[in-house]
């Protein structure tokens, strides 16, 4: 990846441990944890009520007849619903993040992303935080979005988060 003319990773597995670090951060107000090593096929774990949430987390800035292109496949092999629960793929150029269900990209080895496209296929899992955070009763279950304005974002939750922590710090300040 280059920057202004200046190469900003040396390798796309920097890249991807940045990135993952990265989603790690912005998802800051949910609970995260990264798993030990490389072996497993998930990069991430997000905990919601009890229920583990397994992610893969993707980059692209990969432009290609007027969309971004990500490639799902890790060495030649797809990633199933078996293997991950949802794919967070980042589009750098754009600092924007798709929450999308592994279901929903199953059998796929790269999946073409137009968010600058109105209506686009998945147009709907664009800053989808919220599919995380929803209840996990039955996995593979159908689930109903909220609409635009009553889903937080990724910036509501990191802000809720940090709002919590500046309370708590200002509420230990003044009882000393």
């Amino acid at each position: 990846m280059r920057r202004h003319g200046k190469r900003v990773f040396a390798n796309y597995k920097q890249r991807g441990e940045w990135v993952e670090l990265l989603f790690m951060t912005v998802a800051a107000g949910l609970t995260v944890a990264k798993p030990f090593g490389d072996s497993a096929r998930y990069d991430v774990i997000v905990e919601n009520a009890g229920r583990f949430l397994r992610m893969q987390v993707k980059s692209t800035d990969m432009w290609r007849g007027g969309s971004y292109i990500c490639q799902l496949n890790m060495c030649g092999r797809l990633y199933t619903a078996k293997d991950i629960d949802y794919f967070a793929i980042y589009v750098l150029p754009l600092d924007l993040w798709y929450i999308i269900p592994a279901r929903t990209l199953e059998g796929l080895s790269a999946v073409v992303l137009s968010p600058h496209r109105k209506g686009h296929k998945y147009e709907r899992y664009m800053e989808n935080w919220w599919l995380l955070t929803r209840r996990h009763s039955l996995r593979g279950a159908r689930t109903q979005v909220p609409r635009e304005d009553a889903r937080p974002g990724s910036t509501d939750l990191l802000s809720v988060r940090i709002v919590e922590r500046l309370r708590a710090l200002g509420t230990r300040r003044y009882s000393r």
